[in-house]
């Protein structure tokens, strides 16, 4: 048991929770008075395995969690950044070693979720002195275990856990049945019970015609029969509380009915905050060097970021603006590595977007898993680079440009007040040049050769190109000539073209672009001037790097490099293009990006070669195919690799997600006023509060909640402050007046706070989902198609989009188990029904869930489902487990459970 914690804060936290707390309460959050534990990362630990609370029952699960949480944390691999626990007084802990950033955002987040326990519905019936009565359940159990033995004890609670999450969660609010004995099968009906046929209003002298004796006879029998048999059903409706009808009537002894009373009663807490997840670390944030694809060209997210650009990026469908922008240091960060040779790190909470639409975390991803390959943006600058290089020596000693520079080496006459510094650069070793104002498609070509099968010597002062085309070698020739001026020499040496010039001030130049010299094959990289140029400058870049070292045949294309980031690089200009290609080592020690297939042909249509026999080759490659298999722009995670880095964010608006280093990443809507202490504006309250907590699916069920809940609350702030709702707005067929809709109703934070009052993940969705909300944010449905070998869109049809989230959402993703009979053959065996919807049972799971429902009941059980679609009795006796397949009274689907009261 831990000692209790000091909860004084020091003088600069407590300053910070007094001006967040004003904050919260002045744009009308409602909490509990909220204490925050400053306390070490070991208890913080410690506190967590226990689910939040210092002092819980012993067991071993807790033990596990902890060692788990304790070497996360000790190896670099995880941290825990937030903690805050449903009770009056609340109780957040902050970890003493947090940066103060840190404890802003836990702050925010600790008020929101307050407000949140506080005032939603579904908390109402939770224990608001929850501290107390976990420290009081422990106290119990820790007596029995003295009593009875630990073995004993523990072997039970075993049990018991293994079925926790059988519970009714909506009992709580609904009143499912009267309490019944297990015995009395055949209540003496009261006085005024009696069972009567159904007799219509009539004349006296029409009764006998209208309500004959016989048919009213027959009917009340008939109805006595149903009542009688109903009496003898145990229990009387199909009860979804499975642990409630064990408490009931298994045959315990009275410590093991206290702890299965202890199990259910902590069920029932914690359930609601499984109906109203919330996403408590919500960041997505990439490592420094990450590159997005943006209108300014393929930039680092640092540069981004620290610069704050409000550039645009390409959300996998469309274009986007960046409006926030953030730094989080020494976060978890999970580096993730696909087939392709995609490779992409940033927090454990990051997302990526899968193919069947739906998201999930870094943290969440194991190797196999398929996700979307970000590409086809087609976004690209629309403006050349502009150069910014002068001479090192004789721009700075007259002041002058490069152009005065080049203008200087072309007249007949210099002016006398120059002559003697022009004098050397003209006559002497370091001759001036002319360089292009601009990276344009000539000077792209020109670095696509330098760094193909180009050098730049810096000892031997030459810069050349060795090539065995003559075609290649006239190109590269013509190129430095309209670009810089000079005469380069070409010279055979055996079977190939040496081109090779010297140039002080075009090596200065060309260092000033990024490019590397001297023997440089592994670290060359693609300069920078070319991520940011337009489509037509990266193609002719990229041409001129395959002429170099680029293959076209009966492979397809492939490009070879020694360089790890060239190869990267490569690979993810190429996705904007919509060219797939896959990246790998090959056994020569280059890396290959290989091009095949479908993508080869649009290769040849976007960027082709230069050299007519690569082109022609390439030609007879995509022409030699009548057509192309479909190409499915998916990879599979192929590694998974855990450390710690800085990570950076940014805030995109309307679908919170942009495409970076080849795959679709979604951002979260953090809270950033709060963090920055900046005023709120009333529409920023979702930001600050969180309650779009309600809204969050659990992990299991594949859906993004976090896109889902933001953007539909968003949605409902902006129709209740326009009020686009109601009968008269829903009658309106005119298009352009439904989107100019805005009645300055100014409704939208009431409505706002309303639902975080009373609404679950549920009826959350099923209230305000709409038909538009559906379009606009692309929701659809997807299936696998095994033909084409890919998740293809099943339906965009509303209620169809509707109903498979609500289906997801249903009872956390778990399956429905109802008590149908406790007196099964009338031999006192229990039988229970799954009540199947679509998904097949674990068999390996339910027969140890089946293991110990019968040991707590003490004679066989058994459990009705389907299993292929075959109607299933699974069973164990105590001895054997036993499946039997086939048979009507074995069918779920005709043997329903009844709808409860």
């Amino acid at each position: 048991m831990l000692n209790p914690y000091n909860t004084n804060l020091p003088p600069d936290l407590r300053s910070l929770k007094e001006e967040i707390e004003g904050y919260a309460r002045g744009y009308g959050l409602d909490f509990f008075e909220t204490i925050f534990e400053v306390i070490d990362a070991d208890d913080l630990n410690e506190i967590a395995a226990y689910g939040g609370f210092p002092t819980r029952y012993p067991h071993w699960s807790f033990g596990m969690s902890y060692e788990e949480l304790r070497k996360g944390y000790d190896y670099g691999l995880s941290k825990i950044y937030e903690m805050v626990i449903n009770n009056d007084p609340c109780y957040a802990y902050l970890m003493r070693s947090n940066h103060v950033v840190d404890q802003k955002l836990v702050m925010s987040h600790v008020f929101g979720h307050c407000d949140f326990f506080k005032n939603n519905a579904y908390f109402a019936h939770t224990s608001r002195k929850m501290m107390d009565e976990m420290a009081n359940h422990g106290a119990r159990i820790r007596r029995y275990v003295e009593k009875y033995g630990e073995d004993e004890v523990e072997k039970f609670m075993d049990r018991c856990m293994s079925i926790d999450d059988l519970i009714d969660v909506h009992s709580v609010a609904i009143r499912r049945r009267e309490p019944a004995s297990r015995y009395d099968f055949t209540p003496k009906p009261e006085e005024g019970d009696e069972v009567h046929g159904t007799r219509f209003k009539s004349k006296d002298y029409m009764d006998d015609y209208i309500n004959p004796r016989a048919v009213l006879k027959a009917e009340e029998d008939e109805r006595r029969k149903q009542q009688e048999q109903a009496a003898r059903n145990f229990p009387e409706r199909p009860e979804k509380d499975v642990l409630l009808f064990l408490i009931e009537h298994a045959p315990l002894k009275g410590w093991q009915r206290d702890m299965l009373e202890i199990i259910r009663d902590e069920a029932y807490y914690f359930a609601p905050q499984g109906m109203t997840k919330v996403l408590n670390e919500g960041w997505a944030c990439l490592l420094s060097g990450s590159l997005i694809y943006t209108n300014r060209g393929l930039l680092p997210i640092d540069e981004v970021v620290e610069r704050r650009l409000p550039v645009k990026v390409h959300d996998g469908e469309g274009y986007r603006r960046v409006y926030d922008w953030a730094k989080f240091e020494d976060r978890e960060t999970i580096r993730v590595k696909t087939r392709r040779g995609l490779e992409l790190e940033g927090s454990a909470t990051h997302q990526l977007l899968l193919p069947d639409g739906s998201w999930r975390r870094l943290a969440d991803l194991h190797a196999g898993d398929q996700v979307t390959i970000g590409g086809r943006s087609n976004l690209w600058p629309k403006k050349y680079v502009r150069v910014a290089w002068k001479s090192k020596a004789f721009s700075g000693l007259l002041g002058v440009g490069v152009g005065m520079v080049a203008a200087v080496g072309g007249v007949a006459t210099i002016d006398e007040s120059t002559t003697k510094y022009v004098k050397p650069y003209i006559f002497g070793f370091r001759r001036p040049i002319r360089v292009p104002p601009v990276v344009d498609e000539e000077c792209g070509a020109f670095l696509g050769y330098i760094i193909g099968d180009g050098h730049i010597s810096i000892v031997k002062r030459t810069i050349g190109l060795t090539t065995g085309d003559d075609e290649q070698a006239d190109h590269f020739i013509s190129l430095v000539e309209r670009l810089f001026t000079l005469q380069p020499r070409k010279k055979r040496d055996g079977g190939k073209w040496r081109i090779s010039f010297s140039s002080a001030n075009l090596a200065d130049f060309l260092i000033h672009l990024g490019l590397k010299t001297g023997v440089c094959a592994r670290q060359k990289t693609v300069p920078d001037a070319i991520l940011r140029s337009p489509k037509s400058v990266v193609g002719a870049f990229l041409r001129s790097l395959y002429d170099c070292d680029g293959y076209a045949g009966k492979a397809g294309v492939i490009l070879s490099t020694s360089s790890t980031e060239m190869s990267k690089t490569v690979q993810l200009l190429l996705l904007n293009f919509g060219i797939l290609s896959r990246r790998r080592p090959h056994k020569d020690g280059c890396w290959h990006i290989h091009t095949m297939g479908r993508a080869a042909a649009v290769f040849l249509k976007e960027i082709g070669f230069g050299l007519e026999r690569k082109q022609n080759a390439l030609r007879a490659y995509v022409g030699g195919h009548k057509w192309f298999k479909e190409q499915p722009w998916d990879d599979e995670i192929v590694s998974i690799e855990r450390r710690r880095a800085d990570v950076y964010d940014i805030s995109v608006e309307g679908t919170h997600r942009y495409a970076a280093q080849g795959f679709i990443n979604h951002n979260s809507y953090w809270h950033s006023t709060i963090m920055t202490q900046k005023a709120l504006d009333p529409s920023e309250v979702i930001d600050f509060a969180d309650h779009h907590s309600g809204t969050m699916a659990m992990q299991r069920t594949r859906i993004n909640p976090y896109k889902l809940g933001i953007e539909l609350l968003r949605d409902i702030e902006e129709r209740w402050n326009t009020g686009r709702f109601g009968k008269e707005y829903d009658e309106c067929e005119d298009l352009d007046r439904r989107r100019s809709w805005d009645l300055k109703l100014g409704l939208g934070r009431q409505k706002i706070f309303e639902v975080r009052r009373i609404h679950n993940d549920i009826t959350f969705i099923d209230t305000f989902l709409t038909p538009e909300f559906c379009v606009r944010h692309g929701f659809f449905t997807y299936a696998y198609q095994e033909q084409a070998g890919q998740y293809i869109i099943e339906s965009r049809e509303f209620e169809k989009v509707k109903q498979r989230l609500l289906f997801s959402l249903t009872n956390f993703g778990k399956p429905w188990i109802y008590v149908v009979d406790g007196n099964f053959r009338n031999r006192g065996e229990l039988l229970l029904r799954h009540q199947h919807n679509g998904v097949d049972l674990r068999l390996d799971q339910a027969s140890d869930v089946l293991t110990n429902l019968q040991a707590i009941w003490s004679r066989p059980v058994h459990l009705q489902t389907l299993v292929e679609g075959k109607p299933t009795m699974l069973s164990f006796d105590g001895t054997d487990h036993t499946i039997k397949t086939g048979g009507e009274t074995d069918d779920p689907r005709r043997n329903a459970p009844a709808k409860t009261r």
